[in-house]
């Protein structure tokens, strides 16, 4: 399992520096929020698409290859951004980091499930963990090395990072590679959604408020908030991105042994939920506060998130990777209408709107992970 993570790990520090990165550079070009939400927005777009397809692919000829696409089309990203000088580069450069964690999300998930059996749920949010933690380094990173040179110097980190990925690639390459010969017409026809039960798109439904939730609020509204409303330095935005995930991935860590309860449930909704009233009226003081707040509401939540997607798919070895994609659509289509949404009601009502919905959405999806968890016992 140690390449697993090693290789989440460092496709994550990646992510969380371009994370960091990408819109703070647009909006520095004078580029419209609501052209950065556009831009953003390509990412899940690509991956909505792009992964139900190489879901199918590894379910066909195994889960390595598709490490290897991830190793290949993230350095091809990093090194795009890093040339860019239009809104139309950075969109090209969104393609390929779309392209990217498709591969990577399309069968870290089957590759852990896989190395890791009857530990499914632990051995996932443990990975979660991991790809938070990643995450947090790798956007303080970027934040230091943008207000400290510029953003040319973080892009050069994130290339040789992206290119570090090929050391744990090549050490799953023979595990994870099925020596068969590749039938198109079954894995598209693994692409069927018809026989899914109930609990499945019950599960499927209840990831995509998740997203509402998280995504465009790390992704997009936080940062622009930071730096257009309280004047944060790219240094301390990092360094705030850095210290969220690193409380995330601790509270991971940290509660995983701790029952699934309602009460669970009903506590950390209730903390992400006054964190977003709260939030959009706070001073440059108590912003950490909340944002500490931000962390632990998500961290208790990633054990719930985990444990839906494996009672509804840990079981369906043949087409494991095809299940886990097909289960991820509606939040991937989430994600890339949110990120648009997001930014236009930001635009005309400014930043309370998209923090209240955030919040909203997440007590909803803590009280019906919660439900279906229960219900499966």
């Amino acid at each position: 399992m140690w390449r697993v993570l090693l290789t989440s790990f460092l496709t994550s520090f990646v992510s969380g520096g371009l994370g960091i990165a990408i819109p703070l550079v647009l909006l520095e070009r004078n580029v419209s929020l609501a052209e950065i939400g556009v831009i953003m927005s390509i990412l899940p777009l690509v991956f909505l698409f792009v992964r139900i397809l190489f879901a199918a692919l590894a379910d066909q000829v195994g889960w390595s290859p598709l490490f290897l696409v991830n190793w290949l089309t993230l350095t091809l990203a990093t090194v795009i951004y890093l040339v860019a000088r239009t809104p139309i580069d950075f969109a090209v450069g969104k393609v390929m980091e779309g392209i990217s964690v498709s591969a990577y999300w399309a069968v870290s998930r089957t590759a852990t499930y896989l190395l890791s059996p009857s530990r499914e749920a632990g051995e996932a949010t443990r990975v979660i963990g991991v790809v938070t933690l990643g995450t947090a380094i790798g956007g303080a990173i970027t934040g230091f090395a943008m207000s400290v040179v510029g953003a040319w110097s973080s892009f050069i980190i994130l290339i040789i990072a992206s290119m570090m990925l090929l050391y744990p690639t090549v050490l799953l390459w023979s595990e994870g590679r099925n020596k068969t010969k590749l039938d198109l017409f079954a894995a598209l026809k693994a692409l069927d959604f018809r026989g899914k039960d109930r609990d499945f798109w019950c599960v499927s439904g209840i990831m995509a408020v998740n997203s509402l939730a998280r995504y465009p609020l790390t992704s997009l509204v936080l940062p622009i908030f930071m730096s257009r409303e309280l004047g944060y330095s790219y240094m301390m935005i990092g360094g705030i991105f850095m210290a969220y995930s690193i409380i995330t991935a601790l509270t991971v860590f940290t509660t995983m042994k701790t029952p699934l309860s309602l009460t669970r449930a009903i506590i950390q909704s209730a903390i992400y939920l006054v964190a977003c009233i709260l939030l959009p009226s706070t001073s440059e003081t108590l912003l950490p506060v909340f944002i500490v707040l931000l962390a632990v509401a998500g961290g208790l939540g990633t054990r719930f998130y985990e444990s839906i997607i494996a009672m509804v798919s840990k079981d369906r070895r043949e087409t494991l990777s095809i299940d886990i994609g097909i289960l991820h659509i509606p939040m991937r289509i989430t994600e890339f209408t949110s990120l648009i949404l997001y930014s236009l009601l930001t635009e005309k009502y400014g930043y309370q709107t998209p923090f209240v919905l955030s919040g909203v959405g997440y007590f909803i999806f803590s009280i019906l992970s919660y439900l279906q968890i229960r219900k499966q016992r």
